[in-house]
């Protein structure tokens, strides 16, 4: 180790009492003064955690091993229902941080995390309650886009928690049904890098990444039923062409039905690419557009829709309210999707990226970013521009906090913010903000 090396921290057994919830999961706890992070602890329990090994930080991160004193609120880890054969001591999956936490806490847990980002970041105090999604009452099951990581053997999994190693699983988790019921241990994909699935109404359909191996392809369209579209990285040279990249991804190649789905939304299809952005939580789209229409008035006359997509709020919006519509966003094949998806609308589509956009003169202005937030250029824009109402819709706390205090500071004032928990039993959830002048 030269001089310049970071000292090395040994992993430690800790016997720790659980403070507070954190962003990402975790939750706070402290030992000789200093901060640490701690992965399946519920606040207010004391719990024996192992930190992990590695260079000296202002903090540290660990797992528990054993819970002394348990709360309330903890409940059996829903992990291990998706598990394939006996979970036995195996290691669980990511992407459930709050699998063992009752699920009305754990959305009191994000609320306390929203409330302290706004604070902390964007110094706004402001009481904040996260709501379930309509009918939600167990967190399981709402799912209808999932990634499955694939091992060097071809079986279906999910990483291990801040880890490449695949876990085994019997099921999708947290999928909605359709997706819920293709039973993984049946399927090898050598070769794959990962399996998407998307489900829309009564049709799905199942991308296979990487260069799998072509008689796993045969059987992966053996053994799905025939609302299943079968699409694949076009290196694998099989399949007609779809529709190309979205997103940066390689061009799909169909193998059986179609490379788009259709939702539908009050009435109204949207065409989304397989493999393209749509809100996750089957009760999401819904939910949303109506809450971003609700802070809308029929005096509206123009509306701008940054980070559009397939142009679900705007469209929406320009529906309820009769007014004109402009909508931003990167993705070539998305905006393409838009133009169809907007029949019957004056409504005008631009592939560009949101911070190079030139925002036309709009009475609203709607923004879905994606985590990363809005930032510098586009916030800026925002208060350059004639709009006098903001909707900003974000899923992670500390950018939508990090851009609100951009906005306020530039003469907007927040009408109203709401959580809503449409990332159940994980760490995420999705805020709706209306802001005026």
């Amino acid at each position: 180790m030269s001089a310049h090396s970071a000292e090395e921290i040994p992993a430690m057994d800790l016997t720790l009492h659980v403070e507070s919830p954190a962003a990402g999961g975790s939750s706070i706890a402290r030992h000789e003064g200093q901060v640490v992070f701690v992965t399946g602890a519920v606040p207010g329990e004391t719990v024996r955690a192992r930190t992990e090994a590695g260079p000296a930080a202002k903090f540290l991160r660990a797992d528990v091993i054993e819970v002394l004193d348990a709360s309330e609120f903890r409940v059996t880890d829903r992990r291990s229902r998706f598990l394939a054969g006996d979970a036995g001591d195996r290691p669980l999956f990511g992407g459930m941080e709050l699998a063992h936490v009752d699920l009305a806490h754990s959305r009191e847990l994000k609320a306390e995390v929203l409330r302290d980002q706004l604070s902390r970041i964007g110094h706004i105090d402001r009481s904040v309650d996260v709501a379930a999604a309509p009918g939600e009452n167990t967190g399981l099951n709402w799912r209808t886009r999932v990634q499955m990581a694939v091992d060097n053997t071809g079986r279906l999994g999910m990483l291990a928690p801040r880890s490449h190693d695949v876990v085994p699983l019997a099921s999708a988790p947290l999928a909605t049904s359709a997706i819920a019921e293709v039973a993984l241990s049946s399927l090898r994909l050598p070769g794959a890098d990962r399996l998407e699935f998307a489900w829309a109404g009564d049709r799905g359909a199942v991308i296979v990444r990487g260069q799998c191996d072509p008689v796993a392809l045969t059987d992966l369209a053996q053994t799905l039923p025939s609302q299943w579209s079968i699409l694949a990285d076009a290196r694998n040279g099989t399949g007609r062409k779809g529709a190309g990249a979205t997103g940066g991804h390689t061009k799909l190649a169909v193998l059986r039905g179609e490379d788009q789905l259709i939702e539908e939304v009050s009435g109204r299809d949207y065409r989304v690419a397989a493999d393209g952005f749509w809100q996750v939580h089957e009760q999401a789209p819904q939910l949303l557009s109506a809450q971003v229409n609700s802070a809308l008035s029929d005096q509206t006359r123009v509306i701008t829709d940054l980070y559009c997509g397939v142009g679900l709020l705007g469209i929406s919006a320009a529906s309820a309210t009769g007014a004109g519509l402009y909508g931003v966003e990167g993705a070539k094949s998305a905006i393409e999707n838009a133009k169809v998806n907007a029949k019957g609308l004056n409504a005008n589509f631009d592939a560009s990226r949101a911070d190079r956009a030139r925002i036309p003169k709009s009475d609203v202005i709607i923004l879905d970013p994606p985590r990363s937030g809005a930032g510098k250029a586009v916030t800026r824009a925002l208060l350059e521009s004639s709009a006098t109402t903001i909707v900003y819709v974000s899923c992670d706390a500390a950018t939508l906090a990090r851009d609100l205090a951009v906005l306020v500071g530039g003469g907007f004032a927040i009408e109203s913010l709401s959580g809503f928990d449409l990332f159940p039993l994980t760490a995420h959830l999705e805020t709706v903000t209306v802001l005026r002048r």
